[in-house]
């Protein structure tokens, strides 16, 4: 198959406000000042936003620690981390743990759930799409993710090739576009201006109303088989694509960011993640690392490239 390179840092313009030490606020039974739990700072990959709102609230209302969530991509982020070393948390998708880790800027990483391609088409399916090979119909106007600049774009040549289509004809013959962002070619459905959108079952659960989602197993990569290589010369496997969150060594709180994480991986916030569309498969939801290390068995994901 023909391996993609995949850009590590994207450009990057995020303005962040930090919040320091914790503050005192008054004990409703006596009056006396108690410490407030001080906010923990998580940046999250726009893909897991949502969940990640939902998940903090929860969060804050169980154990009253609060937690700000940063957005944005999730290059732009770890771009961030990197060069400003202030967070506590980061929650990314593939292949951005393992690069985290690489460049000494985690102490711990946990896979929490997955992520899986689909074809997003209007609510009933008017133009009666059944088959990913359906999408090289004269007749639809088609969005992908952008082949360059998203994950989801990387994993796109070799899921049209194993259908027998070549992505790079199929986009020159004018019917198929692309946008950077998955949720936005979503919503290219969703306003009438596209029939379809290869993008991730996420995105199609937070746009239940408007959209529905059709399968392409037959076609996704194979599990730590199907490869692409980076500008760096790692070679990466394309599937399973999984969501993670790490501890950043640059947090001013370890112990509790290390909490937070650890609720992410507790059976009591699956049932979340299974609303928001994340595919959760019992195989993949480990810790990976434990102090910026690789745990035993967890499966080499980044290797030299051949």
């Amino acid at each position: 198959m023909k391996l993609a390179v995949l850009p590590m840092v994207a450009s990057l313009s995020l303005g962040l406000v930090f919040v320091g030490c914790s503050k005192q606020q008054a004990s409703p039974e006596a009056g006396a000042l108690v410490p407030e739990l001080a906010p923990l700072v998580c940046h999250v990959g726009g893909t897991m936003r949502p969940v990640m709102q939902e998940l903090a609230k929860r969060y804050e209302e169980k154990t009253g620690q609060k937690i700000e969530i940063n957005s944005a991509g999730s290059g732009e982020l770890l771009a961030h981390i990197e060069l400003q070393k202030q967070g506590d948390l980061y929650v990314c998708h593939d292949p951005f743990l393992d690069v985290l880790m690489q460049k000494n800027l985690g102490v711990d990483g946990w896979t929490i759930a997955g992520l899986t391609p689909v074809i997003a088409v209007p609510k009933g399916n008017p133009k009666g799409i059944k088959d990913l090979k359906d999408l090289g119909r004269g007749d639809l106007e088609v969005y992908l993710t952008d082949l360059k600049f998203s994950t989801l774009g990387h994993l796109v040549p070799t899921i049209f090739a194993k259908a027998g289509m070549d992505v790079n004809q199929l986009l020159a013959g004018g019917h198929f576009q692309t946008h950077r962002s998955g949720s936005q070619a979503g919503n290219m459905v969703v306003t009438g201006n596209a029939d379809a959108a290869v993008v991730w079952n996420a995105v199609v659960a937070l746009r239940t109303k408007d959209l529905d989602a059709i399968p392409i197993t037959p076609y996704l990569p194979v599990p730590y088989v199907d490869a692409m290589t980076t500008a760096t010369h790692k070679s990466y496997v394309l599937a399973p694509v999984r969501v993670s969150v790490a501890t950043l060594q640059c947090s001013t709180d370890p112990a509790a960011a290390k909490a937070f994480a650890e609720y992410l991986v507790s059976p009591e916030v699956a049932e979340v993640l299974r609303e928001f569309g994340f595919t959760m498969d019992h195989d993949v939801i480990r810790q990976e690392y434990a102090a910026g290390k690789a745990l035993p068995g967890t499966k080499d994901r980044v290797k030299d490239a051949e």
